[in-house]
């Protein structure tokens, strides 16, 4: 198994986890590249995977608005007009209609976004925005063990 294997499959699973610990159909990633560019990583199934490449491809989305304000986007429902939905979007991931999305942060820096999403409409809970914030917290402490470990010993 490769590297980017490893960092897929490990990614792939603490998604499905975050996803469930919030009650949310599913999470997506999107990290920031050397060249300050988002880009899309993955998602807990095809319809994640979907949401982020169709924010990376439109330059817009809840993901690309976090991580330009550095702080939490809630959408009840992509579809809706702009600017309560993204409808660019949602008709590339036609299977995504609630987001809430929120920063990766190490320290001050913003690394990424992190999105969990619904497959129907409905209003983000006030309860449920914070979870998702802590859980993006978990998510870069998973991040921060898989850029730590050492690719000869396999040890951290």
């Amino acid at each position: 198994m490769t590297d980017g294997d490893e960092f897929s499959r490990v990614v792939g699973r603490a998604l499905h986890a975050l996803a469930d610990a919030l009650g949310a159909d599913g999470a997506a990633i999107m990290l920031v590249d050397e060249r300050d560019r988002p880009r899309a990583v993955g998602g807990s199934d095809e319809d994640g995977r979907r949401l982020e490449l169709a924010q990376e491809q439109t330059g817009s989305g809840p993901a690309i608005e976090s991580l330009a304000r550095d702080s939490g986007v809630v959408v009840n429902d992509l579809h809706a007009a702009r600017p309560f939905g993204f409808p660019g979007v949602a008709e590339r991931a036609l299977g995504v209609r609630a987001v809430l999305s929120v920063p990766l942060r190490v320290g001050d820096r913003v690394i990424g976004s992190l999105d969990f999403y619904d497959r129907a409409s409905h209003e983000w809970q006030p309860a449920k925005i914070r979870a998702g914030e802590r859980l993006a917290e978990l998510m870069v402490m998973v991040l921060q063990g898989l850029a730590h470990k050492s690719p000869i010993s396999g040890q951290p």
